[in-house]
């Protein structure tokens, strides 16, 4: 009873340890998600690529404010980006657009967003959307490679890769032991990368066969095999004339292995063998949802095998991490499950009519509920536009991605079908998809030691974070600790000092600022004159495998269909230029960085003087310029005590700092409106100051004043300023007999819209010169974590 007891206590113990060590490394560190809406998936050199992100915590589907900022790019077939945003994101939200340059080439591109914080983890859990672009005005069509196959541990070309298909194989649990019956999945695929059917046989070294196999959807399946004690297997597979002869996993002598099965309605069940174990007959099963701890059960193998119960209605929708723990508390076997989404957001959609004719105004009706029927806030985006050969509706929405695609390897095949039905087999291959699919976006072994993790990328919350590195240019080595200063110039500058670390690095902490701008990195010349700044790119130089794509581009069968389109692009960039460019005001905040001055002067007020020494003399009282050995210093008046400061305070010429007094002094006054006084001891980041002296230009240009030999300028991007979608409104009679073409295939574009208390909002949009099937999709998420998705489709004749 005693030993009993103890056991008993035992188990409770490394239970609550590995809950304790899961929910510190979760503390530590926090998983953000981005999903992004992107308008459409096919596009012609000179459109506009729309989208909108949603920075999600994974701990819950809820809006994340760990991020202010988030990175976009378009990347071509060798991961070359092409273009390049940062995206403002406010409360887990934020818009934008890629205008695609007029020569863009023909081909598969990538959309890929993460935010700073992400850049800490895999490249794989970056968003990935793949877009096709096609350059008419270069090309009359496109037969373009698909993205190659390629391992998705390494990203290295798949050794399995064959002439016509490649297949893989995946023993659940992880691993093959001999002796003991395990499930192997399997995925074919072809050299898109896309699930094909096949079939085959499993072959032991005898050649005998042991196994048979077919896919069951989408190029996965599922077989049985009991590996024997010193054996080999090899697949051979077909797949219509195309035959392939894969090696299987290798068997392990002693180990582990797992199988789920699915009970019913309520209940899964765990079962885990083994073979030829020493030590503690113990085991763990470790179950976490959104990396949220959903069970952890202790057991005893019995005669080499026990088991496990998980109720169902404990699990949240998505995916569920099942991990199997030895008596060490070391992981022995881990696999995923997926619950179909119970509770989603309902969309509903309603139109005026199913049919509409040209430059006709619609009305749109959106409402949100929750599963009960009960109106929900929600945030939402929308896209309307011409459904074709070209463009279909897109496979993967924010429902699918939250609960599936994020949370699996490597792009997701229609994702939208294994929520489509309770079908078996639909259930079977949401199955097959974990095992074939499945991973772990952390590594167990680093939260059972405790390992702090080390974050290289902090995240941004409240603006940028701009890293560098301080070199000295005679050695080429990072110098002593030195604090390095940052500005970005103009009438409404920003500025961020910032201490090397031993290494050389620099953190620039800044506020939001817009557009692409000339950035200012120096440090101190009169001490640190043979110092040189280099800034290093915010985005990242780490990327995923190639998703997987068809080989042609475009059905070359609606030749006619294309050159329509075309002409609708052409006539649009010519007749709307100016409308299509708009952008939406910004809000700047226009006081500086350093709050309110004590005293600010108004040159314009004074008379003026042709010299600058003369200004400060006989207007700036706050301020006096010394000369010791025929150098200038500027010295501020302490407020405090009514006393000259005595050492150097901060001098600013639009933000940029001067460390020279003479060349201050040497400033053409007329070129300056305004000097703003600091009157006390100022701190900023690791600089301490006694006072500040600010200098603003008339246009921000720095008022003639010529930047030391050793500061760096560089073109540093800043966040996308909005653009407005535009659309034309066809109110009156002559607004809808304008002999100016409309041939926009994109109606609209929604990137911001809230539902109220009510769960409702109207909007409206304008019909086209075009006629076809168009598509409505909208999309978004509630506060409280409930994703959605609608489609509608309507007419216009």
């Amino acid at each position: 009873m005693l030993a009993c007891g103890l056991a008993t206590l035992a188990q409770t113990a490394d239970k609550d340890s590995l809950q304790a060590s899961f929910l510190r490394y979760q503390e530590q560190a926090p998983q953000e998600k981005l999903f992004v809406h992107v308008d459409k998936t096919f596009y012609l050199a000179g459109e506009t690529v729309w989208f909108k992100l949603y920075d999600i915590d994974d701990g819950g589907n809820t809006a994340l404010a760990i991020s202010g900022i988030a990175y976009v790019e378009v990347l071509d077939k060798d991961q070359h980006p092409i273009l390049q945003e940062k995206i403002g994101l406010r409360e887990g939200k934020g818009d934008g657009s890629f205008h695609l340059p007029t020569n863009t080439p023909s081909g598969y591109y990538t959309f890929r967003a993460y935010t700073s914080w992400m850049k800490n983890f895999s490249p794989d859990l970056y968003y990935h959307q793949q877009l096709a672009i096609l350059n008419t005005l270069t090309e009359t069509g496109a037969s373009l490679p698909a993205p190659g196959i390629h391992d998705p541990e390494t990203g290295a070309a798949d050794s399995s890769r064959h002439d016509g298909f490649a297949i893989r194989f995946f023993p659940e649990g992880g691993n093959l032991v001999t002796g003991l019956t395990s499930v192997i999945a399997f995925k074919a695929v072809n050299q898109s990368g896309e699930g094909i059917a096949c079939q085959g046989v499993v072959l032991d070294a005898h050649k005998d066969t042991v196994a048979r196999f077919h896919t069951s959807r989408l190029g996965m399946g599922r077989f049985t095999l009991t590996p024997q004690n010193g054996d080999t297997y090899y697949a051979l597979a077909t797949a219509g004339p195309s035959t392939v002869t894969e090696k299987l996993p290798t068997a392990f002598l002693r180990g582990y292995t797992m199988h789920l099965d699915d009970i019913d309605a309520h209940k899964l069940r765990v079962t885990v063998h083994s073979a030829s174990i020493s030590g503690s007959p113990a085991l763990f099963l470790f179950v976490h949802t959104h990396n949220r701890i959903k069970t952890v059960q202790a057991n005893y193998l019995t005669n080499n095998e026990t088991s496990f119960s998980i109720d169902k209605d404990s699990l949240d929708d998505g995916i569920s991490h099942l991990t199997v723990f030895n008596g060490e508390r070391m992981p022995v076997c881990e696999r995923q499950y997926c619950k179909a989404p119970g509770k989603q957001m309902h969309i509903g959609v309603n139109t005026t009519a199913p049919e509409f004719t040209t430059r006709r105004k619609i009305t749109i009706d959106l409402s949100t509920t929750d599963p009960a029927g009960h109106p929900l806030n929600a945030d939402l985006s929308l896209s309307v536009f011409l459904l074709d050969s070209l463009q279909s509706i897109p496979g993967e929405n924010i429902l699918s991605y939250l609960l599936l695609g994020s949370d699996l390897k490597g792009a997701v095949e229609s994702p939208q079908s294994y929520f489509a039905d309770a079908d078996p087999s639909t259930t079977e291959a949401l199955d097959d998809l974990m095992l074939t699919q499945g991973w772990t976006r952390f590594r167990w072994e680093d939260i059972l030691q405790n390992k702090k993790p080390y974050f290289e990328f902090l995240p941004e919350t409240d603006g940028p974070i701009i890293s560098g590195k301080v070199v000295d240019k005679r050695t080429g080595l990072p110098p002593a600790p030195v604090i390095g200063y940052l500005t970005v110039p103009g009438r409404h500058f920003k500025l961020s000092t910032a201490l090397s670390q031993p290494d050389g690095m620099l953190l620039f902490h800044i506020d939001n600022f817009y557009g692409n701008k000339e950035i200012i990195v120096q440090t101190n010349s009169q001490t640190d004159s043979n110092y040189r700044i280099d800034v290093a790119s915010p985005f990242s130089d780490k990327f995923a495998s190639p998703l997987p794509g068809p080989g042609l581009l475009f059905a070359k069968k609606e030749p006619g269909q294309l050159l329509y389109r075309s002409i609708g692009v052409q006539a649009e960039n010519a007749y709307r230029t100016a409308e299509k460019r708009h952008l939406l005001p910004l809000v700047e905040d226009t006081i500086g960085f350093y709050g309110e001055a004590d005293r600010k002067y108004n040159l314009d007020d004074y008379t003026r003087f042709t010299t600058m020494d003369e200004v400060i003399r006989e207007y700036v009282e706050d301020v006096r310029v010394r000369r010791q050995s025929e150098k200038a210093y500027f010295r501020v008046r302490n407020a405090l005590f009514n006393t000259f400061f005595e050492d150097d305070p901060l001098l600013l010429v639009d933000g940029v700092p001067v460390f020279d007094g003479d060349k201050m002094i040497g400033i053409n006054p007329l070129k300056i409106e305004k000097v703003d006084v600091v009157s006390h001891r100022y701190y900023l980041g690791p600089s301490i100051t006694d006072g500040l002296i600010s200098f603003r230009s008339y246009d921000g240009d720095l008022g003639g004043y010529q930047l030391d030999p050793s500061a760096v300028v560089v073109q540093f991007g800043g966040l996308q300023q909005r653009r407005e979608f535009y659309s034309p409104a066809y109110e009156t009679t002559a607004q809808v007999q304008s002999t100016i073409p409309d041939l926009r295939n994109q109606l609209l574009w929604a990137p911001t819209i809230n539902t109220d208390a009510a769960g409702k909002k109207q909007l409206t949009l304008c019909t086209s010169d075009l006629t076809g099937k168009f598509a409505l999709v909208v999309q978004g998420i509630t506060n409280e974590g409930l994703a959605g998705y609608s489609v509608r489709t309507f007419s216009v004749q």
